[in-house]
């Protein structure tokens, strides 16, 4: 499960990191005037796709591993077996015979 989380991780970086480039293209080009050719909006296309792609990629990862252990059908916990020892008689003469349970 980690592996998909750090993929979803990355993605949300990747599209962040994307959308902040984004922005400083943005601004330099409402600041300076000069038009940026076109390979800051191919990287920022690219970088963005890339991004959502992972995010997808892990959620989908995620829910096909929670399938996959409600498929194992292995419990949650489990749970100690209880097994009654009997006392030894000759030890308790004349005392009721009683488990090592109680």
């Amino acid at each position: 499960m980690a592996p998909l989380r750090f993929a979803s991780l990355f993605g949300v970086l990747l599209a962040v990191g994307a959308f902040m480039f984004g922005l400083t293209i943005l601004w330099e080009v409402l600041t300076t005037g000069k038009q940026v050719p076109g390979y800051p909006s191919l990287v920022i296309g690219l970088m963005t796709i890339g991004g959502v792609q992972l995010i997808m990629i892990g959620i989908v990862g995620e829910y096909i591993g929670k399938i996959l252990s409600e498929l194992k059908a292995r419990p949650i916990y489990f749970v100690a077996e209880h097994s009654e020892k009997r006392v030894d008689t000759e030890t308790t003469a004349g005392v009721t015979e009683r488990t090592a349970a109680e």
